[in-house]
């Protein structure tokens, strides 16, 4: 496919490029994912979580119905006793929960993590949707937030693309606002049905002492899966030299010497807090670099 002379490899995208990435997915499944879901509740997997029913009438109560299925509403409306009834979900649903804060349009080689992000919703999304779950998502970009409701597979996916395209277009040059982490958490609260499966991307770096909190929440009733994606720069030594930073009021220079220096300690403590968090909410984590091929990337996670 031809790539227009404007667009710069790593940093812009379209639609069509997150269309095209189903071409690369041969021999693929969320097997691997749905696997490490499965861990938390027992080794039996089920498409079902919770109740794992949708609510579809109520009729008048009967003796030895389960309490905790009284329909108060009606209850107080008639003065008889009703009792909910649930069908069935006969279809997942799968949410693409993207961070696009600030810091992910960066990168230092091959590609800005905003853009390693895109792919790697495009990835998995294809993948759910090859799968039969109903796609929908949320994309919270510096100044905007945008979301779908989950539909039929196709409708929803491409909603979640036009999107994607769209914040990350808008999202560069941004570099002086703050982190939209918690508030992509906190609107996932909002929409997220239970038994849902959430597919978060960020970088994490906004991960603060109102995080865990948000993720308590959200992993009682739902699957969450973590993509952690990151430029080497954060997480690779950095060789000995000076580095020059800008800063909203001047230019410094970083020096990195011999032994342990302020980077390391800083790369070693953001790593700690993802790894904690994971560790404490089972989260299923995937470290992905923006600095190489995510198809490649994405294959290997799900071989595992």
């Amino acid at each position: 496919m031809a790539v227009a002379a404007d667009r710069i490899h790593g940093i812009d995208i379209d639609l069509e490029d997150l269309v095209q990435v189903r071409n690369h997915l041969s021999g693929m499944t969320l097997n691997t994912i749905r696997r490490r879901s499965s861990y938390r509740s027992g080794a039996r997997e089920t498409r079902l979580r919770g109740r794992g029913m949708e609510y579809e009438e109520s009729r008048a109560y009967v003796p030895g119905d389960d309490m905790r299925t009284m329909d108060w509403r009606v209850m107080a409306r008639t003065g008889e006793a009703h009792t909910k009834i649930f069908a069935e979900e006969k279809e997942r649903r799968f949410l693409l929960a993207l961070d696009l804060s600030a810091s992910m349009f960066f990168g230092t080689h091959y590609s800005f993590k905003s853009w390693a992000a895109a792919q790697t919703a495009a990835h998995v999304g294809w993948l759910a949707s090859f799968a039969g779950d109903r796609l929908g998502g949320l994309i919270a970009a510096p100044e905007a937030h945008y979301e779908v409701r989950p539909g039929k597979t196709r409708a929803g996916l491409m909603g979640v693309f036009h999107y994607l395209v769209e914040a990350l277009d808008a999202g560069r040059g941004r570099a002086g606002s703050a982190s939209r982490l918690n508030f992509l958490l906190h609107e996932l609260q909002r929409v997220t049905r239970p038994g849902s499966v959430i597919a978060l991307i960020s970088d994490f770096i906004g991960v603060d002492d109102g995080t865990p909190e948000l993720i308590s929440a959200l992993v009682r009733h739902n699957d969450v899966n973590a993509f952690w994606i990151h430029d080497q720069t954060e997480v690779d030594p950095w060789p000995r030299g000076r580095y020059p930073v800008l800063l909203p009021d001047g230019r410094v220079e970083l020096e990195i010497g011999q032994g342990e220096s302020a980077v390391s300690r800083c790369q070693q403590a953001h790593r700690e807090r993802i790894e904690r968090l994971a560790t404490r909410f089972n989260l299923p984590l995937f470290a992905l670099s923006c600095n190489r091929d995510i198809s490649l990337q994405i294959a290997q996670v799900l071989k595992l």
